[in-house]
């Protein structure tokens, strides 16, 4: 067999979805599959195969496609800056595919809706489309619009012309996919809102390399933690929609109890100022370390204490599980896919979303209980040691692949 894995996305380091594909593709290979690995890279303006060195650069097709697509042709197209760089990408990026070619793989296995209706448009033959959904993008992109306008709602974004076609990327995607991957309830739940049948959804949570994790993790930081002080921890992007803010907020309220501890953030992103100076104002630039981007996370984790995962939405977060692999204490928000990899007061905790009050007063309840971090991270330890077995998410993910070869046969 061979197939495609495919995203719409940057393929880099710091990003859950690069994760999953290379510890997917590796299992897969090693269960004899030929896969390839095709993604953008924004530092190049590319499209390209990853494992093959092939690349196809959009710079060759943008001047076209601007001409094409102007203001005075189509001015509703063009009305709305972000939803004109999606479409604009979009085509570059089919543009690309269809030149990298996309048509001698057996099953087409898309990371985002964006990419499924892409691959979808270029296909010149029946090949079938399997499409993961690592989240919900039109709510991903209205987190994005509130953090602009705070008086913004879900629902009256999702009305909205920007929201009506993020929903319809994900609509599509869905309608001209044969089966769907979901890692967790409440994404699939996003999908059945819109209609999408519960016969084309299969459950696969994601999963982690056991033992390159307790490799990495084997290695020491190099930095210990000061001196009579636990590490608060968080790994991941600098964005929005990740939380980092709400964090800030709590531990500026945790610093007027106690002192005993310090902030570790490992990640990177385009809110990395505005959360230092965030910092700053909140009188807590000293009690937080912004490590930026670091190549060994598990090694990191085993230096912390605590780790919190405030997102204010997130499907299943990897920072959560290789906390609970380093046995760790979770926070969770209590918001999109989280709820589902914490049991509360056994394996984790969870908060209401953006209640960065909450959250501070359950970090004060922790830090001067080491009898309960020390319970409750060994229980979670042990339920991601024995529910994000890789060998079994690749295993189950080949046999959604050739379910789907299957269907594709009986629709010819």
């Amino acid at each position: 067999m061979r197939v495609l894995i495919v995203t719409y996305w940057e393929l880099t380091q710091m990003g859950g979805i690069w994760t999953y594909v290379k510890h997917l593709a590796d299992r897969l290979m090693a269960l004899g599959v030929e896969v390839d690995i095709m993604g953008t890279n924004g530092a190049k303006n590319e499209v390209y195969i990853r494992n093959l060195n092939r690349s196809f650069s959009k710079d060759k097709v943008w001047p076209m496609l601007q001409a094409k697509l102007n203001p005075t042709d189509l001015p509703h197209f063009t009305a709305d800056p972000l939803v004109a760089y999606y479409e604009l990408n979009r085509y570059a990026f089919e543009m690309g595919a269809a030149y990298l070619g996309v048509d001698h793989y057996d099953v087409i296995h898309a990371q985002d809706p964006v990419a499924a209706v892409a691959i979808k448009r270029i296909l010149n033959r029946n090949t079938p489309l399997v499409t993961s959904y690592h989240g919900a993008l039109a709510r991903e992109t209205f987190y994005d619009a509130q953090n602009s306008n705070a008086q913004l709602t879900l629902p009256a974004y999702l009305q909205s012309k920007r929201g009506r076609y993020f929903l319809s990327l994900e609509e599509r995607s869905a309608e001209q996919s044969e089966l769907i991957l979901v890692s967790s309830n409440w994404i699939k739940s996003t999908l059945t809102e819109l209609h999408v049948p519960e016969l084309k959804f299969r459950l696969i949570p994601y999963a982690v390399d056991l033992p390159s994790y307790r490799a990495q993790a084997a290695a020491r930081f190099r930095q210990r933690k000061p001196a009579g002080k636990k590490v608060i921890a968080f790994t991941g992007r600098l964005e929005y929609i990740k939380g980092v803010h709400v964090l800030i907020k709590a531990i500026s309220s945790l610093k007027k109890i106690r002192s005993d501890w310090v902030c570790w953030i490992a990640g990177e992103g385009n809110l990395r100022d505005e959360l230092y100076a965030q910092a700053m104002k909140e009188g807590v630039d000293s009690d937080i370390v912004f490590w930026g981007k670091l190549d060994n996370i598990p090694s990191f984790l085993r230096r912390a204490d605590i780790y919190v995962q405030p997102s204010l939405q997130d499907t299943q977060p990897f920072s959560v599980t290789e906390a609970q692999l380093a046995g760790l204490p979770v926070i969770v928000s209590d918001t999109a896919g989280m709820p589902e990899m914490v049991q509360p007061e056994h394996t984790g905790w969870v908060v209401p979303p953006q209640d960065a009050e909450s959250l501070s007063t359950l970090l004060n309840a922790l830090l001067q209980d080491d009898a309960t971090r020390t319970k409750v991270g060994a229980a979670a330890k042990a339920w991601a040691e024995q529910h994000r077995s890789l060998e079994e998410m690749g295993l189950r993910t080949l046999h959604v692949y050739q379910e789907a070869i299957q269907m594709g046969g009986h629709r010819k």
